[in-house]
């Protein structure tokens, strides 16, 4: 790859001020993996 030619990489960062935390969308496709799209509803 040529040096320069991307743009900066910064991981997609889902924030829920509510609750008062951060996750990654890494973090979310992983769990979507593990348990499905649904999550952990019953």
């Amino acid at each position: 790859m040529k040096p320069g030619i991307h743009p900066a990489y910064r991981p997609v960062v889902f924030r829920d001020r509510a609750g008062d935390f951060a996750i990654t969308a890494g973090r979310v496709e992983r769990f979507e993996r593990r348990y499905g799209k649904g999550g952990g509803r019953r």
